[in-house]
């Protein structure tokens, strides 16, 4: 256990282990200030991990401003995976369905520990899997810190796959089929994957916008959970971002109240350097 000062409050962090439904471990870091009932779930990005730059960086801040912190690890169906990415030379056969209902094994898990105020923060396309947790969680005071948010649409999507490597996508989401990809068709790049071995099921579940009610929120992109949704959302967009581009550009059109937007000058997909600062700054203000 690691003890340090901030703000003059005594914390201590410690490792938390969880299982799901099906026995899997899931593991995560818990900050804690002493007496505090605040706690900020942080959710890495594609194949991430909780102890990367990024995401250690924000604990730290997020802890000097008096609030605790749970990091966690997705376990992308590995048992106890450890802190590092998840590797590319594997047969990806995870689900990110699983993904968002570990996001809600552990916010059950801080209402276990009596935590009265819970916010959300996910980096990139943990900003997503907040999000569509967030919708099936259905509490209106859950607040959402979104960070460099992927912005995957049915139309981008489709045409990515469709063009780029001649995969037919609406046949491949309209079927139940189970299949490795690959073996079908020509290989394909995959969470920044190059010439990926993936099942048909695990393809769905990242990249299934179809809109599809009966999979609510799983089948609807970013753009139409924010419309729909109720909770408090900030989003922190870089405009250096070398990973999303300009695509933070599309959050422009939603006009809602409970939907804040902050552009940063100069940040990267990382919020490298000073600008995670920034983003701090914003979140406290």
């Amino acid at each position: 256990m690691v003890c340090l000062t901030t703000n003059s409050v005594l914390a201590s962090s410690q490792s938390v282990k969880i299982q799901r439904d099906d026995g899997i471990t899931l593991n995560a870091n818990l900050s804690k200030n002493l007496k505090n009932d605040s706690v900020y779930m942080i959710v890495h990005g594609t194949r991430g991990f909780k102890t990367m730059e990024i995401i250690k960086s924000l604990e730290q801040r997020i802890l000097i401003e008096g609030h605790d912190v749970l990091s966690i690890n997705l376990s992308y169906g590995i048992n106890n995976r450890n802190d590092s990415f998840l590797s590319c030379d594997i047969k990806h056969t995870h689900s990110e369905h699983e993904s968002v209902r570990e996001i809600i094994n552990w916010y059950e898990y801080l209402l276990s520990k009596n935590y009265t105020k819970i916010s959300l923060v996910g980096h990139s396309r943990g900003g997503f899997n907040i999000l569509q947790a967030a919708e099936l969680i259905n509490n209106s005071d859950l607040e959402l810190h979104m960070l460099a948010p992927i912005v995957d649409t049915y139309n981008g999507t489709r045409d990515y796959y469709t063009t780029e490597h001649n995969l037919p996508y609406d046949q491949i989401i309209q079927n139940n089929d189970e299949y490795i990809i690959s073996e079908r068709y020509p290989s394909i790049n995959f969470l920044f994957c190059e010439n990926a071995q993936v099942s048909s099921n695990t393809f769905r579940s990242y990249l299934d916008f179809s809109e599809n009610r009966n999979k609510y929120p799983f089948t609807f992109s970013i753009l139409k959970l924010l419309n729909e949704s109720n909770n408090n959302i900030s989003i922190y967009s870089g405009s250096s971002d070398e990973i999303l581009f300009d695509s933070y550009k599309m959050f422009e059109s939603i006009d809602k109240r409970n939907l804040t937007q902050y552009i940063i000058e100069d940040a990267d997909h990382f919020f490298r350097d000073i600008f995670l600062d920034d983003v701090i700054d914003l979140m406290f203000d």
